[in-house]
């Protein structure tokens, strides 16, 4: 499977480029405003590691292919721009489970490296 090529976001800015696997990605975000880039991969076995890119999101989600669109749930406060759509690769879930006994407002999705996340309810169509 051929790489994929992302400008890296770098403080200060240097010539670096990010080469991913694309079957190694968990989900794909548009970074936070305190961030540098437009957008954070995260990547199988990195844990909190993110990698920011300059790319726009959504040019990440189209060079990645097959990822389905959720909304992320957070126990806290949500960010000042609301709730973020976070982009999952299906490949590397290996479950989703409701949040028990409470009525399933939210989704937890596990990926196979161990990690988790949390999605708004319903589930997107894929999952």
């Amino acid at each position: 499977m051929p790489l994929l090529c992302f400008n890296k976001a770098t403080d200060p800015a240097a010539p670096d480029d990010l080469r991913i696997n694309p079957a190694a990605v968990l989900y794909v975000e548009a970074s936070r405003p305190d961030l540098i880039g437009q957008t954070t991969i995260h990547l199988l076995g990195q844990g909190t590691s993110v990698n920011a890119v300059t790319q726009s999101l959504a040019t990440v989600v189209s060079a990645i292919g097959s990822l389905i669109g959720a909304t992320r749930h957070y126990l806290a406060p949500p960010p000042d721009d609301g709730a973020s759509t976070v982009y999952l690769a299906p490949a590397n879930i290996s479950h989703v489970r409701p949040n028990l006994p409470a009525s399933p407002d939210f989704w937890y999705v596990r990926f196979v490296d161990g990690s988790e996340l949390r999605i708004v309810d319903p589930l997107p169509a894929g999952l």
